[in-house]
């Protein structure tokens, strides 16, 4: 199974498959002109025969060297028969490969189980991981944590990812602690009210923010030398009080470059000094005086644009320094951003996520899986313009797989199977990975149809909507979000007429695709690609496209593992295997799996691994379910998701930071 595998991973869905798309509107439609032989198969035009006009872009223009979303699509076959029948299509949106660089800013919500359950190298890994992620998350994230158990309680709210933050974030990290029982409802509900909230405006609006220490250093002085200095106050000290405690005021700054940006410093101190007001000019800002008592000090810090920033100090006696870390916008706000007069917009082309890790079953709060998915459902709706994704991670073999798939599916996220604590780390890393390279977010495919030619069925779990106007139908599939280098293929079987004219092409439609480019802040349509087909009265049989028959072939096996699972939830393991080999064999005996292709071996070899884990109900209810879950799930979304027959979905992303958190998140 492995070996398969291994295999299929060096072929892949996305690895460029012919097909019988001709394209128009510029792009090359002839053999020579594409490059292939008269006999072959054409994916795409290259993409530097691609016409601007395929591209079509909502704001400025799109830089030369910034890669573009597009298009391809692949027919059954590249000419038919006039009579009426099926004919099989995919249509796919593909994300390009980007700088790293260039990227969205983050805003991910970890929710963490601590249950009991959890005690011992789980937690710790689950820390460990949480750190080693908080290394790849820059000024521009946020980061926020939620710990349940019995209760729940937010350790971190969204908090920036600076210096400052990091600090913060590995503290709230090192105060998880193993608890008692599994509000997991409730640990959710807190984690996606995180995204409502936000964070403050300061921070929204991405204003720069520099660290300074502030506060006093501190001796008491002999009376010898008190008496030999001036004294300082109007009022002579109460009885029981000595002008001996000399202190000095002082901001420390983290780089000599901030302290330029400040011109003055003007202290206020207590109305018993004859100079209550004092301006200090020069860094590090020190004022020194010798009292009898402590007050609160004032410091309105003048900056050399002219703002004005307050501070304020309560003067402390005893330890020979007392400061505090504070953040202060010293540096004056970008232009864009100050011009901006809608905060919001700056959180638009953003990506939001919540990732909720349990290793066991709901036992307190909301339990049922149908009230827990409806009301993490309330939960996004409520959440309007910040609505997140939503992942989830479930360890081990107590888990309800059932119910971590339905949060999933609400939250258009991955359902992860953990199966081992050396796995922690490569889950996480992988769907990390993921987030920080999205590339555009509510993708959607659109077929309009030629009248006459009908849609007979949208092989897919992703949502869609069907219309028709003026005889002419269409389908809109929402695709959701695509990390760079992934794609979508949606498989479609469409219904031809009969030709009138035969020896002749028949344009079946036209497909396009948009999405919003979270990379250039605005949303990008590519299309459209005509759809043609060669109608004859006779066609020599030609093996199918094998992009179309993969396709099929990974439709035919979700649809083969959901059924098998839920036969099996039911106690039918006999009939659940059945159904897995039945669809063994049909792959088995299509014309690539007899050529032994890798893609369908792989497939073969997820079905024939999930059979195996029906063997009993113990395997069955502590690996098999989750096993058939979360393959279920990665056929039908193509996205990886931890297990190895889904890394066939990876990109080179996902698949780094999967193993580079797996190499370093270890026991």
């Amino acid at each position: 199974v492995r070996l398969y595998y291994s295999v299929a991973r060096a072929v892949r869905f996305s690895q460029p498959a012919p097909t019988p798309m001709e394209a128009t509107a510029g792009i090359a439609t002839t053999p020579e002109a594409m490059g292939v032989e008269e006999n072959g198969w054409v994916l795409e035009g290259p993409s530097e025969l691609m016409p601007k006009e395929e591209v079509v872009a909502m704001g400025p223009a799109m830089p030369a060297s910034m890669p573009a979303l597009r298009v391809e699509a692949a027919l059954e076959r590249p000419s038919t028969t006039a009579e009426a029948h099926e004919l099989a299509a995919v249509l796919s949106v593909v994300a390009p490969v980007v700088d790293s660089a260039a990227r969205a800013p983050l805003r991910l919500v970890a929710v963490l189980d601590k249950s009991g359950s959890m005690r011992g190298d789980k937690l710790r890994l689950v820390q460990q991981t949480m750190r080693f992620m908080l290394r790849h998350l820059g000024e521009q994230d946020q980061l926020g944590l939620v710990e349940y158990d019995t209760t729940v309680k937010v350790l971190a709210p969204l908090t920036a990812c600076d210096m400052h933050g990091h600090e913060k974030l590995d503290a709230a990290l090192a105060r998880l602690r193993p608890g008692l029982q599994t509000n997991l409802s409730g640990g959710l509900l807190k984690g996606l009210d995180l995204h409502r909230k936000g964070v403050g405006v300061a921070r929204a609006l991405g204003t720069s923010m520099q660290r300074v220490r502030f506060g006093n250093t501190y001796r008491c002085s002999s009376r010898e030398d008190a008496e030999a200095r001036r004294p300082l106050g109007v009022r002579p000290p109460p009885s029981s009080a000595e002008q001996v405690h000399e202190w000095t005021m002082e901001l420390r700054f983290e780089s000599p470059e901030d302290a330029t940006l400040v011109r003055k410093v003007r202290y206020t101190l207590h109305d018993s000094f004859a100079n209550p007001v004092l301006e200090v000019i020069e860094p590090p800002f020190r004022l020194t005086r010798l009292g009898w008592g402590t007050f609160t000090v004032k410091a309105e810090l003048i900056l050399n644009d002219g703002r004005t920033l307050q501070l304020e100090h309560d003067l402390t006696f005893g330890p020979p320094e007392t400061f505090r870390t504070v953040l202060l916008p010293l540096r004056p706000p970008l232009p864009s951003v100050h011009a901006l007069t809608n905060p919001a917009e700056l959180e638009e082309a953003v990506v939001r996520s919540t990732f909720l890790f349990t290793d066991g079953l709901a036992n307190v709060g909301i339990q049922k899986t149908d009230d827990v998915c409806k009301a993490a459902r309330g939960a996004l709706e409520e959440l309007g313009d910040r609505r997140c994704t939503l992942s989830t991670f479930g360890f081990g073999i107590d888990h309800s797989a059932a119910l971590l798939q339905g949060l999933a599916e609400v939250g258009g996220g991955i359902y992860s199977y953990v199966e081992s604590e050396d796995q922690i780390g490569q889950a996480f890393g992988e769907a990390l990975g993921g987030l920080l390279s999205t590339t555009h977010q509510n993708a959607q495919l659109s077929l309009k149809l030629t009248p006459g030619v009908t849609l007979a069925r949208v092989c897919t779990d992703f949502a869609y909507e069907r219309s028709e106007e003026d005889g002419a139908q269409t389908v809109v599939v929402e695709a959701a979000d695509l990390f760079a280098e992934e794609r979508r293929d949606i498989l479609v079987m469409l219904k031809l007429p009969s030709a009138i004219d035969t020896d002749s092409d028949q344009v079946l439609g036209h497909f396009c695709a948009r999405a919003f480019s979270v990379v250039m802040s605005r949303s990008e349509a590519v299309g459209p690609v005509e759809l043609i087909v060669r109608r004859q009265e006779s066609v020599d049989i030609v093996e199918s496209n094998p992009h179309v028959e993969r396709h099929r072939s990974r439709y035919l096996t979700t649809e083969a593992l959901s059924a098998a699972n839920q036969v099996a939830r039911q106690g039918q393991l006999a009939e659940a295997r059945r159904i897995l080999s039945e669809a063994a064999s049909k792959l088995s005996a299509s014309d690539l799996g007899a050529h032994g292709d890798s893609v369908i071996l792989g497939l073969i070899a997820s079905l024939t691994d999930c059979q195996n884990d029906l063997r009993d109900q113990h395997q069955y209810r502590s690996v098999g379910d989750k096993k058939m879950t979360c393959m279920t799930m990665a056929h039908t979304q193509q996205r990886a998701m931890n297990l190895e027959a889904t890394d066939i979905y990876g990109t080179t992303i996902t698949r780094s930071m999967k193993s580079y958190f797996q190499s370093s998140v270890t026991r």
